[in-house]
């Protein structure tokens, strides 16, 4: 085991080369520059300022491999570079936002399972009834209507209609539990509300497996009940598909927490991201990608270490 989990750590550090590559060549790709928006800061302000001597500063004036090597050095000895608008460090930008992304992506990876998991083995158990085929209808639709869509009918009928609007005031849930329910509550179950429908489906289909295997017949011609069938025998046999499906569950809120925290003015690392590219401001941008990215990884190579819990059978090389 601890030979697996060294070379998978091993092998992030390609990984991460790759990412840092194509995320430094996209953003120099983009049309418009960092140079334009500070030189048009200045013109408003009523300041004359070169632009040579923008680009010296900020060592946009070198070839293009040797601005990566740059970044890339400070980057190894733990130095994101600071902020080309916001007077602050890249790493206390992302020290500030991303404890707000993580407990967005937690609390709504909590709903998603509260709900999935027990619906997904009640359809099992139920196979073919009505609660089933309900289920499974409503998990079609929970899949089929995008986020952004249903996000933008809860902003924009609740206020027209009953004259509601969600918080737009960041509270910490350690400083007032119920102000941060209000600004997080309603984007998590959105958040979450595809997902459910997808991983009840998930269990429901891998836990039919299971119980059609010998073993399980075996465990019901002893005349063991029902729940003890379930729970004791194919509930935990029918985890991996179901773990893999958490565990890309749990890296695509953290990365792709964009949409919500635009939508409902949650000041998370996604909102920080988007910022950040509006201002073409290059360190912000590259630091909150390749700490998503570490994220991402360690979350699969969790995933990949907890198949060896679920299924003892699974061997790790």
């Amino acid at each position: 085991m601890a030979k697996y989990i060294l070379k998978r750590i091993l092998l992030l550090i390609p990984t991460l080369l790759v990412v840092t590559i194509v995320t430094f060549a996209l953003m120099r790709m983009m049309p418009g520059s960092a140079v334009d928006m500070i030189l048009n800061k200045y013109q408003a302000m009523g300041f004359t300022v070169d632009r040579a001597t923008v680009l010296a500063q900020l060592g946009m004036d070198k070839p293009f491999v040797q601005q990566y090597f740059t970044w890339l050095f400070d980057l190894l000895r733990g130095d994101f570079g600071d902020s080309l608008f916001q007077n602050q460090s890249v790493l206390e930008l992302i020290a500030a936002k991303m404890p707000i992304t993580l407990e967005l992506s937690l609390f709504t990876l909590i709903i998603i399972n509260v709900f999935s998991i027990p619906l997904g083995i009640i359809t099992a158990a139920r196979q073919d009834s009505i609660g089933d085929y309900s289920a499974r209808l409503a998990s079609i639709v929970l899949m089929a209507v995008p986020t952004f869509w249903i996000g933008t009918l809860v902003l924009i009928y609740p206020a027209k209609w009953w004259g509601y609007a969600p918080t737009i005031t960041y509270v910490s849930i350690f400083d007032d539990f119920a102000e941060n329910m209000k600004m997080f509550l309603v984007p998590a179950v959105l958040g979450a509300a595809g997902q459910i429908g997808m991983q009840m489906r998930v269990v429901r289909t891998s836990l039919l497996d299971v119980m059609r295997q010998d073993y399980v017949r075996t465990a019901w011609s002893k005349g063991i009940k029902e729940r003890g069938v379930l729970y004791g025998h194919a509930f935990r046999n029918s985890l991996i598909p179901v773990v893999t499906l958490v565990g890309g569950s749990v890296a695509s809120l953290v990365g792709g927490s964009v949409i919500l925290e635009n939508l409902f003015n949650i000041p998370g690392l996604g909102s920080c991201m988007v910022t950040a590219l509006n201002n073409y401001d290059y360190p912000l941008v590259q630091g909150c990608v390749v700490i998503l990215a570490v994220i991402v990884m360690l979350i699969n190579l969790l995933v990949d270490v907890t198949y060896k819990w679920c299924d003892p059978r699974v061997t790790l090389e």
